[in-house]
């Protein structure tokens, strides 16, 4: 259940299938609702589920069973009874064990806590991804050169919103220059430096001041980022930046977090992501008061935290 593009996938094979024979128009896609029943991997690979496909006043069921999808004739009643059937008896739901470590699962059931408190969907046994002792974080030269070649561009990218694209690339550019930061860019903020940016492009980087803030948190200059409904302080994130002259001026000032700490966040964030993932095709789901895009944007900060990826947008974060 735990498998976003696996569920995605699924769903949205079963609503192509519905459109090709007409038996769905892209009008109803505004009462479009999706009932999970179960889904599960088996050991050779082949996928098997249930699930209800639900608009205006029609619902369809669909199983995927062997590598095929089919439409099921059956009933709301036939569909719990079956999902009820394999809580039950699956060996997959009956196996209490996790391959975890002991520091995942003090992880996993700390944040559940967390995540249940504020009344965000939550799946009890999703694992934590990452293993502390196959972790290594970045160090902090690379942290700060990376926090201030974002926070550069997101000036540019904020003055592209307002018009100011020219007057804004003018002063920020020989900032980096300057800070000898110009090797540190990724894709898109590169893109928005050579002046072949995508309106997405200064959208995105404009959001980028969240990464950048779980930046400011892991090097210990903000005190929590737990809350995922609120925006940064911009005003505080302007002045980390701003008040430096050099990279070594920043180096100075943080005081990276342990190894432990950064993965309890990251492993928060991860399950905040799920539920936010899980809300686009569970209609039963609840994300409390997250903010999907500040929910994105802290989480790719602090994945970059974690990689061996250079650039944060081509780091993959499944959820």
């Amino acid at each position: 259940m735990y498998n976003r593009e696996i569920k995605e996938a699924i769903v949205n094979h079963s609503i192509s299938v519905l459109l090709e024979n007409n038996l769905m128009t892209q009008a109803d896609f505004s009462t479009l609702g999706v009932s999970m029943g179960y889904i599960f991997t088996q050991e050779n690979g082949d996928i098997e589920a249930l699930f209800k496909v639900t608009f205006s006043d029609k619902k369809y069921f669909f199983a995927v069973q062997k590598g095929k999808l089919m439409c099921v004739n059956i009933d709301d009643a036939m569909f719990e009874q079956t999902v009820a059937y394999m809580k039950q008896n699956h060996p997959c739901l009956l196996n209490e064990d996790l391959p975890e470590t002991k520091l995942q699962k003090k992880r996993r059931e700390k944040n559940n806590k967390i995540v249940s408190k504020q009344k965000i969907s939550t799946a009890d046994k999703l694992m934590s991804r990452w293993d502390d002792d196959k972790i290594t974080l970045k160090d902090k030269e690379e942290i700060c050169k990376r926090m201030l070649a974002c926070f550069q561009v997101i000036q540019i990218a904020c003055d592209i919103g307002k018009g100011n694209y020219q007057e804004g690339l003018d002063y920020f550019k020989p900032k980096l220059e300057e800070l000898g930061l110009m090797d540190m860019l990724n894709s898109k903020e590169q893109r928005i430096i050579d002046g072949i940016y995508s309106q997405q492009d200064a959208i995105d980087l404009d959001w980028a001041y969240e990464a950048y803030w779980s930046l400011c948190w892991a090097m210990g200059l903000v005190k929590d980022i737990s809350d995922a409904g609120e925006i940064c302080d911009c005003n505080k994130a302007i002045t980390i930046a701003s008040s430096c002259n050099s990279v070594d001026d920043l180096v100075k000032k943080c005081k990276l977090r342990s190894k432990e700490e950064i993965l309890d966040m990251l492993d928060l964030y991860f399950r905040y992501n799920w539920a936010v993932n899980d809300a686009k095709v569970n209609p039963n789901a609840s994300i409390g008061k997250l903010n999907p895009s500040i929910v994105i944007e802290r989480r790719r900060g602090l994945e970059w935290l974690v990689s061996d990826i250079a650039d944060w947008y081509e780091i993959e974060m499944r959820a």
